[in-house]
Formats: C-alpha cells, sequence, structure tokens
C-alpha cells in the first residue's frame, strides 16, 4: 500500500507546487503593475503639487507687500498734506484692494511739537482700540485725530527717522491687540538739515489675519487651479496649524515654502532686519485623495484583493486536493487494516471454536473435566465474536443516514448493571476485582436502550481488555444536578498523553498493542453519545489507569 501512494503522492507534490509557484509569479507581476500605475499617478499629483506650492509662494509675496507698493510707496509730502476727505478716498481703496488692511496713519510735523496724527479705519471692521461711538454717516472710512491708543506707536516710528530711515517695521501690541505697522518716512532738506516732515503706514490686526486673512486667500487659491483635492495649509513658527483646505494629505511628504510674517516688501524687511526680524512661516501643499490618485489606489487595491482572493483560491484548492487525496489514501489504507484486522479477529474464534467442538465431537479428550474446559473456551470465544460483530454492525448503522435512533426513557443504572452482568464471565476467568457503586434510585435518561448499551458494553469490555496487571475495574453512577454520570476505571498501563486524543478516532488502534479489537470500540462510544446530545470524556495517567466518563442530560420527569 505504501509503495502504491508514494508515485501519487510525489506527483500531487510536484503538481502543487508548480501551481503555486506559476500563482505567485502571477500575483507578483499584476502586484509590480499596479505598484507602477499607483507610482506614476502619484509622480503627477506630486508634480503637480510642487505647482501650486510654487504659485502660493509667488501670491502670497505679491499680495502681502501689495498694501506698501500700491498705497504708500506713492505717497509724496503734497499727497501727505491733502485734506483729510481726499486721503479717506485714497485710503478706501486701499480698503478695497487688501483685506489685510485694518487702518492708515498719517503724521506730520505740523501743527505743534508733536505733530499731528490722522488715522483712517475700516467702517466695516473698527479696530479694537477705536473706544469712540460710530460715525453715522454711510462712508466706509472712519476718520480720528490724535487717538491715544496709537501715540506710543506713532513715537516709535519717529524714533526710526532719527537715523534716516526711509522704512520702518514694528509689531507691537495696542488696546492688548497684536498688530503688525509698516510706514513710509518722508523728509525735508537734504544732508545735515534733512528732518522727518511726514510719516504714512498702516496696521494690521496679526489675530485677525491669523484667523480668516490666511484661509481665505488659500481658499481663493483653491478656486484659482480648480482642484479641490490638494491639501494646502498654511503653519506658523510653532508648526501650528493656521489655515487648511482641501482634502486631507494621505502621508506624502509636503512641498514647503517658507515666508516672512511681514506685510511690506522684502526689499524693505532686509533694511531693517537689523533692528526687527519678523517670524517665519511655512505654507505647505501636499496629495490629498486627489481623483486620478484614489482611483488609481482604488483600482490598485481592487486588483491586489481580485490577485490575492485567486491566489488564495488557487493555494486552498490545491491544499484541499492534496489533502482530500492524502486522506482518501490514509481512509483506504485504514479501511483495509481494518478489513485485516476484522478478518483475522473473526476467524481466531472461529478456529478455536472449530477446533474445540472438533474435539468434543471426535471424543478426543483424556478426562470428563476437558469438556467442560472445551465448552468453556467455545462460550467465551462466542461471545468475542458476538461482540465482534455486534460493533460492526452498530458501526453500520451508525453510518447509515436512513438509521434513526429509537427515543425512549432509559434508566442507565439499569443498563450499567446489565453489561456488567454479561461481562462477569470475563471478569471471574480474568481474576479482575470489580467495584460497582450505583444509587437504588433510578436515573432516566432519554435515549436508545441498544445504542446506549453498545456504548456501555465497549466502555466494559474496554476496561477489561487493558486493566492489565491492575486486576480492578470501577463502576460508578451518580447524579449531578440535571446530569447521570457514567464512570469507567481501570488500574492499567493508562494512555500515552500524545495519544490521548486519538483514541477515539475510528479504526485507530494504540501503537505496538497487542490486544484484540478493530478499534472501532471508543469511536461508536463517541458517536452515540454526541447523537444523544451528551459528552464523553477520558482521562489517563500512564502506569496508573484509565477513567471513561459519559454525561447524560437526564428527563424532568423520571418514568
Amino acid at each position: 500500500m505504501t509503495t502504491d501512494r508514494a508515485p501519487l503522492a510525489r506527483r500531487l507534490l510536484i503538481f502543487a507546487v508548480g501551481l503555486v509557484c506559476v500563482t505567485a509569479l502571477t500575483f507578483w507581476l499584476g502586484l509590480r503593475a499596479t505598484r507602477a500605475w499607483q507610482s506614476s499617478t502619484r509622480d503627477a499629483a506630486d508634480t503637480r503639487a510642487n505647482e501650486v506650492a510654487a504659485l502660493l509662494s509667488v501670491a502670497l509675496e505679491r499680495d502681502m507687500k501689495g498694501g506698501q507698493v500700491s498705497v504708500l510707496v506713492p505717497f509724496n509730502e503734497s499727497l501727505v498734506n491733502s485734506p483729510p476727505y481726499e486721503l479717506a478716498d485714497r485710503f478706501a481703496r486701499g480698503f478695497a484692494r487688501f483685506p489685510y488692511l485694518e487702518s492708515f496713519y498719517v503724521w506730520t510735523d505740523r501743527g505743534g511739537g508733536a505733530g499731528s496724527t490722522y488715522v483712517f479705519s475700516r467702517a466695516d471692521r473698527r479696530p479694537r482700540w477705536d473706544r469712540d461711538s460710530a460715525p453715522k454717516d454711510p462712508f466706509p472710512v472712519v476718520f480720528r485725530q490724535d487717538p491715544e491708543p496709537l501715540s506710543e506707536l506713532v513715537r516709535r516710528v519717529r524714533t526710526a527717522g532719527d537715523g534716516g530711515a526711509r522704512f520702518a517695521f514694528d509689531e507691537t501690541r495696542v488696546a492688548d491687540a497684536s498688530y503688525q505697522s509698516v510706514a513710509q518716512l518722508m523728509y525735508e532738506g537734504e544732508g545735515a538739515d534733512a528732518h522727518l516732515a511726514a510719516i504714512v503706514g498702516f496696521l494690521v490686526d496679526v489675530d485677525w489675519v491669523r484667523q480668516r486673512y490666511f484661509g481665505d486667500f488659500i481658499r481663493q487659491i483653491q478656486d484659482v487651479i480648480g482642484d479641490r483635492t490638494l491639501s494646502i495649509q498654511i503653519r506658523d513658527e510653532t508648526g501650528a496649524n493656521v489655515a487648511s483646505v482641501g482634502a486631507p494629505a494621505d502621508g506624502a511628504s509636503p512641498h514647503v515654502r517658507t515666508f516672512s510674517l511681514a506685510f511690506a516688501d522684502r526689499a524693505m524687511i532686509a533694511e531693517v532686519a537689523g533692528r526687527m526680524t519678523p517670524r517665519q512661516w511655512t505654507a505647505r501643499v501636499a496629495i490629498g485623495d486627489e481623483a486620478s490618485l484614489t482611483a488609481a489606489s482604488q483600482g490598485a487595491f481592487r486588483t491586489l484583493i481580485l490577485l490575492a482572493i485567486g491566489a488564495g483560491a488557487t493555494i486552498v484548492g490545491v491544499w484541499f486536493t492534496v489533502r482530500a487525496a492524502k486522506t482518501a489514501a490514509d481512509l483506504a489504507e485504514v479501511q483495509a487494516e481494518f478489513v485485516s484486522a476484522v478478518s483475522h479477529e473473526m476467524k481466531t474464534p472461529l478456529s478455536l471454536v472449530k477446533l474445540a467442538s472438533d474435539t468434543l465431537a471426535n471424543g478426543r479428550y483424556t478426562s470428563p473435566s476437558a469438556v467442560a474446559e472445551y465448552g468453556q473456551m467455545i462460550s467465551v470465544e462466542a461471545q468475542h465474536l458476538t461482540r465482534l460483530i455486534d460493533n460492526v454492525l452498530c458501526y453500520a448503522r451508525l453510518n447509515d443516514r436512513g438509521s434513526a435512533y429509537d427515543i425512549e426513557p432509559v434508566d442507565v443504572v439499569d443498563l450499567v448493571q446489565e453489561s456488567i452482568e454479561r461481562f462477569r464471565p470475563r471478569l471471574v476467568e480474568a481474576g479482575i476485582e470489580v467495584d460497582v457503586h450505583v444509587p437504588s434510585d433510578p436515573l432516566v435518561v432519554t435515549g436508545d436502550h441498544l445504542m446506549l448499551q453498545h456504548a456501555f458494553d465497549n466502555l466494559v469490555e474496554n476496561a477489561i481488555t487493558h486493566a492489565g496487571e491492575g486486576h480492578w475495574l470501577g463502576v460508578r453512577v451518580v447524579q449531578e444536578q440535571a446530569f447521570a454520570i457514567i464512570e469507567v476505571a481501570d488500574r492499567g498501563q493508562g494512555i500515552p498523553a500524545d495519544e490521548l486524543a486519538r483514541v477515539f478516532d475510528k479504526f485507530y488502534r494504540r501503537k505496538g498493542t497487542r490486544q484484540r479489537g478493530t478499534g472501532l470500540g471508543l469511536a461508536i462510544v463517541r458517536r452515540i453519545v454526541d447523537d444523544l446530545g451528551g459528552r464523553v470524556e477520558l482521562v489517563s495517567q500512564e502506569g496508573a489507569g484509565t477513567t471513561a466518563r459519559i454525561t447524560l442530560t437526564m428527563v424532568t420527569t423520571q418514568v
């Protein structure tokens, strides 16, 4: 049998290995193709993100210096000395173009030793330091003269004029609010006779810029590029997020551009860098859930899933095929061994019965006592043959789907006692002490009388067979709550731990055993008990014996 199975096993193994290799190669090629697809799509999206980062950087620089370049730089002495209403018109145009501008201020050296300061603020977003009542006219600019909260700021800008600076940049607090001031200084005279004649500048509320300006600005950029799937962020000098739009980044490295938080031209910032260094913020553009990238990722994921399912199904199919072939071969071998064992088990008692009966029939015995011995031999072997045939028929019935159990109330106490009595001659012959403990009252369960009889008989016979030198058999029947417990124990050699899990397998016989049997007894016991909703357990210790325990549910009303 083993020789015939070897070529088949080798062919199956070669086929399985080849199929697995082909499946793995197909999966690898598919993986490479989908990864290349994802990579090319990601590269294209990454290039676009880099272009958007460059566009954002240029747009920020132009817009943040727009107030200075468009409004402050064109100012000259004649414009500074214009009437307030003309200045208000000019500043109103600046407010309309650049939302970050909150106030303009103009200082001239006229009007006394400290000069005069005129402040023009937005009417729709009045400064927090302006505590005066709002004007009733609908003009978009609010005019104030010499406001006290700005006196310190004007003084500091005038101090910058002592060194002949053309521009002044400062970050200060006015009425507990953080402001950025950008100013242009104008002088009269030349050389040593030059003196500061006028200042024109504007104020930017840094808190408002942080809350509103950058968020609105990057949303406008998003509308211009027409791609809402890129992640655009503005972060401050600590790395905290100030504003963000677009889909969340998917973990790719962002394209970063650094810019100064200064609403002025870079040339002016360089000129005043020694006195004031603005904070450095960053603009970040990264790949978000971009449409084509998302489609590529989803397509690649679906492709990989299908490839994995196909590969897994192929490998599982091969595994099941090999396992089924091996199981079929193992079953065929086990069944062949079973047929051989059954044939041998039947042939042995038949031979002994025939020998004893021929001896008696031909009168070949030396004394009258030999007749009893031969009769005893015939009885024992006939009983053994009967048990063998009963087990084979019981096993056939259990595997016949058309055969149903005859369910009825059964007293397990009577069944156990009947089994002990059936094996009493063998127990006496083997010199085995029987220790039986059963209750006086019946323990009724729902089951098949004949099948439970087979189960108990197999347990008792198995214990007698393997009792060995212990010469002791213990049977105990007890009630535990709603269950009837039947225990059959011996003091034989026990079962090794590595074989304990297999003794309930059909046709299984322990290695090296010399005891007669077919390997069906415990398999029949488990099948019957399981079918009747019970539980069978086996506890064994090498050199100390084995205990079989059956648990059956009792009926609520005993009959």
